[in-house]
């Protein structure tokens, strides 16, 4: 009989993982890692819309999406895939969106020595900034490849003015999943404040196209108003610790 309960309160908190993880970020990993933004303690109608691994082919039809709807968006760009699209960062910061730094190789950033992990964030730093119209203002946002980080990656990130922003709403997008499944999870789980993380690779950009196309007019019709991750922590009256105006760099000899 144990085992049986056993069992069933296993299954239930795989259950809960899998399909309402926004919960478990918000109620229980945000509050034990301050040093990362998971999403934004708001009971305003905002959501910011993330999307890594671009640029790609696919990346300029969801530029002309986002400027339909007139939803701004998040780029979290990898630099080696900058060579796909070069055009893709200036359009993208001209149109209103914000680019963020996701290193210069696609894979999980964790495993990586602090001199790898600084080379990869710098490279693609520069190469960004090359991209970028004249005048751009300075990275501030930071992913880690595969949403794995350490407390040394917090610190190295930070050492270089960067503050680590992952999410609240992930819908599973890299394990393929159904398309229906992706829409379902969006309009279930987003919630005041919600960070979204979706994927523009080779495979994902058409079935993320898809998706948005049908779920962003949804969500703005229940009253969402899409922001950028800036506006998005710089419209709350909140104590963060990080002034979003200046950049780091000085210490970088923490370990």
């Amino acid at each position: 009989m144990a085992a049986q309960v056993l069992l069933v309160v296993v299954l239930l908190l795989v259950s809960l993982a899998v399909l309402m993880p926004s919960l478990l970020v918000r109620g229980v990993v945000a509050p034990l890692v301050p040093g990362v933004m998971f999403c934004a303690p708001t009971r305003e109608p905002l959501l910011a819309l993330t999307i890594d691994d671009g640029p790609g082919p696919g990346s300029d039809a969801l530029l002309d999406l986002l400027r339909r709807l007139n939803v701004p968006a998040t780029f979290f760009v990898i630099g080696s895939h900058l060579e796909r699209n070069p055009g893709f960062v200036a359009r993208a910061l001209e149109e209103g969106h914000e680019v963020g730094n996701h290193l210069w190789r696609d894979g999980r950033a964790a495993g990586l020595s602090k001199a790898d992990f600084r080379r990869q964030l710098l490279a693609t730093e520069r190469a960004i900034q090359q991209a970028a119209p004249s005048g751009w203002a300075a990275l501030r946002w930071f992913r880690p490849g595969g949403g794995w980080f350490h407390p040394a990656m917090l610190r190295w990130s930070s050492s270089q003015g960067y503050r680590t922003v992952l999410g609240s709403i992930f819908p599973w997008d890299t394990f393929q999943p159904p398309g229906w499944f992706v829409r379902w999870f969006l309009r279930c789980q987003a919630h005041p404040g919600g960070i979204i993380v979706l994927h523009d690779t080779p495979k994902r950009s058409g079935p993320t196209l898809e998706c948005l196309a049908q779920v962003l007019p949804e969500l703005q019709r229940r009253g969402y108003r899409f922001v950028g991750i800036t506006e998005l922590l710089e419209s709350q009256s909140i104590e963060t610790g990080w002034d979003s105006r200046s950049r780091g760099g000085a210490n970088d000899e923490e370990t």
